[in-house]
């Protein structure tokens, strides 16, 4: 890579997350990354017998391997890849792990899956595993900036494209990436991507595997730099113009200073916690929706019709009558259809996309009565504004109305502790049991003086 030009981007940004420890991090940043690291974990439980799980495992367990890294929720061992693989596959197309609207991507599914695995293969505790995971995130965020919102819009799987960088930038960390092997690291793992070429929301069960697929890819580029690859100086200006012809490059060191100091940090500034299990643009029309249900007590079968007043973003998941897990989590008709139905958050976080749910005639009546309008005024302040107004009109001629700004609800992109512990305690709980639960809890809490994962990942298995 090129040494000399000081004023590169990568190196700038390079140079910025190489130089995190775990003493060199703000408390809100350390108590962020804490968070995500739990909400990141209690999406990996509630993957354990999820679509592709079994098929993922039975892929990973006949490869063998160097038994380096704990393969859950079963304990056995495989390679550090192989488990980044599986555990990112498990999580990704659960549509619970959380997203960054700013950059468009959903960086925890893989930045921690390879954090644990690549951790627990190097013997290292918590106290490094963090500011690993802090610059997975303060990287890979950047460049889904650089990219916004142009690349969503031309059809990319952001995570495919994007997903890559965190994992791979967390697992240099981890290997004890200087400056020079950082920048080798990143522009290695952009000339790799995108792991895949088109938005899968609504498509096979392929999607499960794009998240599993750019945790490995990320993990590789790692690799191969601290083993002497060099990686391609000019990738900025030959990636960024292919993918995007609309791209923003200042964007990938807003808040980073030349010497490698962040003064803003992307972890603060719109990481979203999710609470339901679908895509991410649903939580503002949802929780109008149930709002409005508890509100008014509203019953699906007194529902004439329900009219969905929303983004492009949430538009465009407008299929009413789905016939699959991952194709159910991104239709907005069925998922306001079963919230009618049932009056019930929860079933949002995975009991509605079972087989045996998806073809209920009273949703599929429901979901034939939603309507749904792009708004451009609301497109145009995302994603500083995340806005959704439902309307729902009942046969007695009654109609309720409301707007909802997620941006403004605290849990989303301000949770407190207590925010994420009452979400991963819901998942995890029936899965692990009590004690098992409480251990997790508590040993996230206090991840940074852990000297290694292996009470955590025991308690990980049920």
């Amino acid at each position: 890579m090129n040494t000399t030009n000081e004023r590169d981007p990568l190196r700038v940004m390079s140079r910025a997350a190489a130089r995190l420890r775990v003493n060199n991090l703000p408390d809100a940043v350390l108590k962020t990354a804490r968070q995500r690291v739990l909400d990141t974990i209690g999406c990996l439980v509630a993957g354990y017998d999820a679509e592709m799980s079994a098929p993922i495992r039975s892929y990973v367990l006949a490869q063998g391997g160097k038994l380096e890294a704990t393969l859950l929720p079963g304990g056995e061992k495989t390679t550090a890849a192989l488990a980044g693989l599986a555990h990112a596959t498990y999580i990704f197309g659960l549509e619970l792990s959380d997203a960054a609207p700013r950059g468009t991507v959903h960086p925890g599914c893989e930045i921690v899956s390879i954090a644990l695995a690549a951790a627990e293969r190097a013997g290292l505790g918590g106290a490094a595993i963090l500011p690993a995971v802090v610059a997975g995130y303060e990287t890979e965020i950047r460049f889904g900036r650089a990219l916004h919102p142009q690349a969503f819009y031309k059809g990319w799987s952001t995570i495919g494209l994007l997903g890559a960088i965190g994992p791979a930038v967390t697992a240099a960390h981890l290997l004890g990436a200087d400056e020079t092997r950082m920048t080798n690291t990143i522009g290695t793992v952009m000339s790799l991507l995108p792991a895949s070429t088109g938005r899968v929301s609504q498509g096979g069960s392929v999607k499960w595997l794009v998240g599993g697929h750019a945790c490995t890819t990320g993990l590789f580029a790692a690799e191969m730099a601290a083993r002497g690859a060099e990686g391609n100086p000019d990738a900025l200006k030959i990636w960024l113009p292919v993918i995007a012809e609309e791209n923003h490059p200042e964007r990938l060191t807003d808040g980073i200073t030349e010497d490698g100091a962040y003064t803003q940090w992307e972890l603060l500034s719109g990481v979203v916690t999710k609470y339901y299990g679908t895509v991410g643009p649903f939580a503002s029309p949802l929780e109008a929706l149930f709002q409005l249900i508890a509100q008014h007590r509203i019953r699906g079968e007194d529902v004439d019709e329900v009219h969905v007043d929303c983004p492009r973003r949430t538009a465009i998941f407008n299929k009413p009558h789905p016939e699959s897990d991952h194709t159910a989590r991104a239709s907005l008709p069925y998922c306001i259809a079963v919230a009618l139905h049932t009056g019930d958050a929860g079933q949002l976080l995975g009991p509605a996309y079972k087989p045996d749910r998806l073809r209920d005639p009273a949703v599929w009546a429901l979901a034939e009565r939603v309507r749904i309008t792009q708004n451009d005024r609301y497109e145009a302040q995302y994603p500083a504004r995340s806005l959704a107004r439902v309307t729902v009109k009942l046969r007695n001629g009654e109609a309720h109305s409301l707007e909802v700004d997620r941006s403004e609800i605290k849990r989303y992109l301000t949770p407190s502790d207590a925010d994420i512990e009452a979400k991963f305690r819901l998942i995890a709980t029936p899965v692990l049991g009590q004690k098992k639960t409480d251990a997790v809890v508590s040993l996230v809490w206090r991840l940074e003086t852990l000297p290694d994962l292996g009470d955590l990942l025991r308690a990980l298995q049920p």
